[in-house]
């Protein structure tokens, strides 16, 4: 695997007000797979991620596009047993892996009090990626020999999630962090936005939705702030990890640069913007 470097001209930020990123795929179910083997699929990344918790599934979900009000699909099959999800925590918490039987996501996160620097996007799309290519040799394994087939993605997930602190005086506006809010002197008591954005290909057609959702909340420390999550989600030409990988390349620079054009100067020069 090739190492990964930042795109130049990208913007940049000393301090950015980064709260967690996810990087996930969803895929068909493999063949021969079954919840009993979700003890082996840990051992793929115990030493890295010791500790475990078990969570709800996440249904699948799918970014459709035809006329207005129906831009993602999200479903449950049944009958059948119900696959949990796994949490794979690295022992100080700060990164995990998610599985399911139809997917696989890595989070970093800042948890409050932490001193862990955001280790940047081209560390854990390298950790992604040998991590899908490892769950994808071991479901292998379990398939038919005459039927065996790497995991093939059908809808590719970037999320960066952003607290972003008020100004003391703005009070519960975010007109002083956000471009898209202007309130004047009305001053909101919370607020909350989302806009999406079909992606085109070079031939026009869409492949992805940027989805933006802004929310008012108070921090750990009950202070105001802006909880920005900026998602980029849909489906590659080729599923395989390689267009994967390119997806989600790309995905990060169109959130990062829509992070740059909807947040004002004056946070900019808060969080020493560099490019």
């Amino acid at each position: 695997m090739p190492e990964m470097t930042r795109p130049e001209g990208l913007p940049d930020f000393r301090q950015p007000p980064l709260n967690e990123v996810v990087l996930g795929v969803q895929f068909s179910p493999s063949e021969g797979y079954q919840q009993i083997y979700a003890g082996d699929v840990w051992k793929l990344f115990k030493a890295n991620y010791p500790v475990v918790a078990e969570h709800p599934p996440l249904p699948p979900m799918y970014e459709t596009f035809g006329p207005p009000g129906g831009q993602n699909f999200e479903f449950n099959i049944g009958p059948g047993g119900q696959h949990n999800r796994y949490w794979f925590l690295s022992a100080d918490h700060d990164e995990l892996i998610q599985f399911q039987n139809d997917r696989l996501l890595h989070n970093w996160r800042q948890l409050p009090n932490s001193k862990q620097k955001y280790p940047r996007f081209e560390s854990l799309i390298a950790k992604f990626q040998r991590e899908f290519i490892q769950l994808s040799d071991f479901l292998k394994t379990l398939q038919p020999t005459e039927r065996q087939r790497q995991l093939v993605c059908n809808q590719v997930e970037v999320t960066y999630i952003n607290h972003i602190l008020l100004p003391k005086e703005s009070r519960t506006d975010p007109s002083a962090v956000l471009r898209v809010t202007n309130f004047g002197p009305s001053i909101p008591d919370d607020a909350a936005l989302i806009w999406r954005r079909a992606l085109l290909r070079s031939d026009g057609k869409p492949y992805a939705r940027l989805i933006c959702d802004a929310n008012s909340a108070l921090n750990y420390k009950g202070e105001n702030i802006v909880v920005l999550t900026i998602t980029v989600r849909g489906n590659p030409s080729v599923g395989t990890i390689g267009n994967v990988v390119d997806f989600m390349k790309n995905a990060r620079e169109t959130i990062v640069k829509e992070f740059a054009n909807i947040t004002t100067d004056s946070a900019h020069a808060v969080w020493e913007r560099i490019l």
